[in-house]
């Protein structure tokens, strides 16, 4: 420091820290040495060009030097300064969670304008929020202090970052009394968490109840928060293990709200899985993510049997966030794990389906299929089509040309069934080297689907005849009974067009849903 007899100002304090960090090589010296300056002083960073003239006292100089080490050192300037704004919020940091970024703050804005939409249509008089995952509290804090009423749920693996989301819960004044933190890893921390009380289930106001005739759970305390949060969002760990990062974010942030395996999806993968029967029906999920993850994560939650899927930029442009929503009108989550258990222990379900009733059970299990048929009195050497909860599942069923995922990505999920060659031989039942398989429309099938792998996609109806449209009505109609049976009535309509794809053009074997002149595949070289 210049060892001039008068008291050093605002405007050559912040050139000494600057030509410090320069010759140290530090990236932006501009603004870290503003940021230092401006800290030590007790100012905002504007100050330090408005006011340079203001006189530094010893001990804001002290200050600024020991600040000026720590980011010499490489130590990140947010953890330097002990503070940076969010949004509208100005958090505490240090090491024991990650930086705010810019990037976070686009996913907050997701979920924080969603909600006040919500709100301002009378959709929504209390949101339920679970931010996974909150590290310092941005997300939670961002929404509670911006959605009025909203109650929020803030969780996080980290001890050390709960304490630092306490601190900075002070910052933000009585919205603070609406945010909870609950220690444990994603959901599990809310296991055991009651749903508020005097709250209004997300969009579920409107409905009479769900699908399957089960009303929704009403707003009590005594009811746990699954199938009650109106949105969930978080910002995990998406960067993979052996991805380098710069020596300040490696060095100084902590590791476990970093890296997530081998591809970096590990923890986005498990929040967008379970996410699903957390959501109440309508709800939002918003999940950060690396830009070359967000075209498999939304192929993910297309199979997972999300609606409205979307992928979100960020403010440089770079695709940022997952959004997507859960339908609004389906069958509730109890409904949906009984069929999967029923399933996995080798039974059949009857349901209503995006065209008729059907009979469900797990291809992979040869003798539910066999029960099948059995129950359909259908000859087993007849092939059944298979439903699956997208293109990766049809994948490692069957062969696919390139031409043909094409085809599927325009029309999955639908009424479009693929005839293809099947992997590993012919069919153990029906003999065939080929196999039809189709994506359904309707999102809770393509959940159930993802659950339990492929299922047999036929009607519920004994060999010949007329299908009913209850399912009830459907599953009495068998000659042997089902182990479930999801209650309602299947929407009818036209059967799925189905077409040959094991050659080099398709070859349209029934028409149906999709009209024959959109089934165009261009002759693609397969090299």
């Amino acid at each position: 420091m210049p060892d001039d007899e008068e008291a050093l100002t605002l405007g050559q304090l912040y050139a000494s820290v600057r030509s410090r960090l320069v010759d140290a090589g530090v990236p932006e010296p501009d603004s870290s040495a503003r940021h230092i300056a401006a800290t030590a002083a007790g100012c905002g960073a504007a100050d330090v060009v408005a006011a340079p003239r203001t006189p530094m006292t010893v001990r804001m100089v002290a200050h600024a030097d020991a600040m000026a080490a720590r980011r010499k050192a490489g130590e990140p300037l947010q953890y330097v300064l002990g503070r940076w704004g969010f949004r509208k919020l100005d958090l505490a940091t240090d090491r024991r969670a990650l930086i705010p970024r810019p990037e976070t703050e686009t996913v907050a804005g997701i979920a924080v304008e969603w909600l006040a939409a919500q709100v301002r249509s009378g959709r929504l008089r209390t949101p339920i929020v679970a931010d996974l995952g909150t590290g310092c509290g941005a997300i939670a804090l961002s929404v509670a202090y911006e959605v009025p009423g909203a109650r929020v749920f803030a969780t996080d693996s980290s001890p050390d970052a709960l304490a630092l989301t306490g601190e900075n819960m002070a910052g933000v004044g009585w919205a603070a009394a609406r945010v909870s933190l609950h220690h444990g890893d994603w959901f599990d921390a809310l296991v055991d968490v009651p749903a508020p009380t005097s709250v209004s289930p997300a969009l579920s106001g409107a409905l009479a109840g769900h699908s399957d005739g089960t009303e929704p759970p009403s707003p009590s305390g005594s009811q746990e928060l699954r199938e009650r949060l109106d949105v969930i969002v978080a910002n995990p760990p998406y960067v993979a293990d052996d991805e380098e990062l710069p020596d300040e974010v490696a060095d100084w942030e902590p590791h476990d709200a970093l890296y997530a395996g081998v591809d970096g999806l590990a923890d986005l993968r498990r929040i967008l899985h379970e996410a699903r029967g957390w959501l109440a029906p309508g709800g939002l999920l918003v999940l950060e993510c690396a830009p070359h993850q967000a075209a498999d994560l939304a192929a993910a939650a297309d199979a997972r049997g999300y609606e409205a899927v979307r992928i979100e930029r960020d403010l440089a442009g770079r695709d940022r966030a997952l959004v997507a929503q859960r339908p609004l009108d389906e069958p509730g989550s109890a409904v949906i794990d009984t069929a999967m258990s029923s399933l996995r222990n080798g039974g059949f379900v009857v349901a209503p389906t995006d065209t008729l009733c059907g009979v469900l059970a797990r291809y992979a299990n040869s003798e539910a299929v066999a029960a099948v048929c059995s129950a359909k009195e259908r000859p087993p050497t007849e092939p059944m089509p298979i439903l699956v909860s997208g293109l990766t599942q049809a994948g490692d069923l069957v062969e696919l040309s390139r031409g043909a995922r094409r085809l599927a990505s325009r029309h999955w999920p639908g009424g479009l069934t693929l005839v293809a060659q099947r992997r590993g031989g012919p069919d153990p039942l029906h003999g065939l080297s080929t196999l039809g398989v189709r994506a359904p429309a309707l999102g809770w099938l393509r959940w159930l689907i993802d659950e339990t792998g492929p299922l047999t996609g036929t009607s519920a109806n004994r060999h010949g005849a007329a299908t009913p449209a209850d399912a009830q009505q459907a599953a009495e109609s068998l000659a042997v009974a089902p182990a479930a049976v999801i209650a309602g009535h299947a929407a009818g309509g036209t059967a799925s067009t189905v077409v040959d794809v094991t050659g080099a053009e398709p070859v349209v074997l029934r028409e149906g849903a999709v009209p024959a002149e959109l089934l165009t595949l261009a002759v693609e070289a397969e090299h």
